[in-house]
């Protein structure tokens, strides 16, 4: 299909340039002492501005370095039946991450995560079958300098998805790698069939801090498919105008890259653009807002024309509950990037600005990547599916379709199936006597109930405890 084009070549190609002037007069503040080193090592120029230390990057270098990044690689979940073709354009479905609270799925009120919740969010995201990778919500039980690795530990347990971790500083690296390394067989099985993509997220504006720019380096050492992940605040951290902070995160995102290409050249790496604004009246951030989803859009577009895979967010919202706002800041967010080349929208099940995790929109967002992928899907167009032949004989003969063998051949492959979409007659309707957000809620009660993950083995899991000790003592 031909993908929405929300700024033109032109634009893409001004967009270019002014990130290669960034990088090379701007350049990026460090404060990793390892990563100010490697940079050197690369042979980009480290300068001290003032009392800050700064990474410039040539710009021939960097053109040169983007050319090693490989447009096309694949993830895979435990079960290796599930596959994340990135750079195929395809929209999946990636769960929220990061949020510090869940609504109940009955009552619908507001409570911190626990571990069980935690647990519980990742086997139901695994039951759905629109959603395709797997991000963890984060538990207030747990002690939080070893957060990522009881994460990790949790995902691979209740999941055999693909995932998405975030990784914000380089002391859990080696432990994350560990446990997903244990449920695949080994870190060069790890290597081989990766089971999760990681990702740092600079500091706006143009700032890698000792924590994401360490995490980067060892993740290039483990193999795994590394994403970047900046998140400006148009008018805080990022310029006001969407086009000033899409270009300064895509600096930021660049950035990264080009020290991966640098350290292994085709090493398989993900843009991540999530530009976000602070809203001026409250200093709230607002990710419901539709310059996010336009951000993202332009940013798509930013990847197809680097041949770059893409993953960002949408499906968060600014909507506190599952209702008519919740509907269309998801779905306008989410179907522009998608519409527009992204390979991963993430923020699924997200409401109050990805603060606050709600099952019933969980639900909800599932159907709409159902929609949405198919909407995706690649027509043919040809003598069949044009039906000329079948029009010509239903005319000239029993002037309806219903009979028709072209109609009996394409009637259970050319329709979108609905999942928790309500068709019914009214009354019919009325009798089921469920809205939108109950089928939602009885569809979530149902997979907490009666949803088996395949396990790991109990050695397995034996080890993986193990590692979760060790961090737990470092």
């Amino acid at each position: 299909m031909k993908f929405f084009e929300y700024l033109d070549k032109e634009d893409l190609d001004k967009i270019h340039e002014s990130t290669l002037t960034l990088l090379e007069k701007t350049g990026i503040r460090c404060r990793s002492e390892r990563f100010l080193n490697k940079a050197k090592e690369l042979g980009l120029k480290v300068e001290s501005v003032g009392n800050e230390n700064v990474i410039f990057f040539p710009r021939d270098k960097v053109e040169k370095a983007l050319a090693t990044a490989p447009s096309k690689f694949t993830t895979y979940g435990r079960d290796p039946k599930y596959q994340i073709k990135w750079g195929e354009r395809k929209a999946y479905n990636r769960t929220c991450v990061g949020t510090p609270f869940i609504k109940d799925v009955e009552t619908n009120e507001k409570h911190i995560v626990t571990k069980e919740d935690m647990e519980n969010h990742i086997r139901v995201a695994d039951g759905l079958d629109s959603t395709d990778i797997i991000s963890c919500i984060v538990s207030q039980e747990i002690p939080q300098h070893a957060a990522l690795t009881i994460q990790a530990a949790a995902m691979v347990k209740n999941t055999t998805k693909p995932l998405r971790i975030c990784i914000d500083s380089a002391h859990e690296v080696n432990f994350v790698i560990d446990v997903l390394a244990v449920a695949v067989g080994g870190r060069d099985k790890l290597k081989e069939q990766p089971i999760a993509y990681l990702e740092v997220s600079p500091i706006s504006p143009l700032d890698y801090a000792d924590g994401p720019a360490d995490a980067l380096l060892d993740i290039i050492e483990s193999g795994l498919p590394l994403g970047i992940v900046p998140a400006p605040m148009m008018g805080a951290t990022g310029p006001m105008t969407l086009i000033g902070s899409v270009t300064m995160h895509n600096a930021e995102i660049l950035a990264g890259i080009v020290v991966a290409q640098l350290i292994h050249p085709g090493y398989p790496c993900i843009m991540s653009p999530h530009v976000t604004f602070m809203e001026m009246a409250t200093a709230m951030t607002g990710w419901g807002a539709p310059e996010m989803g336009l951000a993202a859009a332009a940013s798509a577009q930013l990847g197809r024309y680097y041949n770059l895979p893409t993953a960002g967010g949408g499906k968060s919202c600014s909507a506190k509950i599952s209702d008519e706002q919740m509907g269309y800041e998801s779905m306008f967010n989410s179907l522009l990037p998608a519409l527009s080349g992204m390979d991963v929208i993430g923020g699924a099940g997200a409401v109050d600005n990805a603060l606050v995790a709600c099952y019933r929109k969980l639900a909800i967002d599932n159907e709409v990547s159902s929609l949405t992928q198919f909407a995706l899907q690649e027509r043919v167009v040809d003598e069949d599916t044009m039906a000329v032949d079948a029009i010509h004989e239903v005319v000239n003969g029993e002037k309806n379709f219903l009979g028709s063998p072209h109609t009996l051949k394409h009637l259970r492959t050319e329709l979108w199936k609905p999942g928790i979409t309500e068709r019914l007659t009214y009354d019919d309707f009325i009798a089921d006597g469920r809205n939108c957000g109950e089928r939602a809620r009885d569809l979530i009660l149902d997979l907490l109930k009666n949803h088996k993950v395949t396990p790991l083995s109990d050695a397995q899991i034996a080890e993986i405890d193990t590692i979760v000790e060790k961090a737990l003592q470092q």
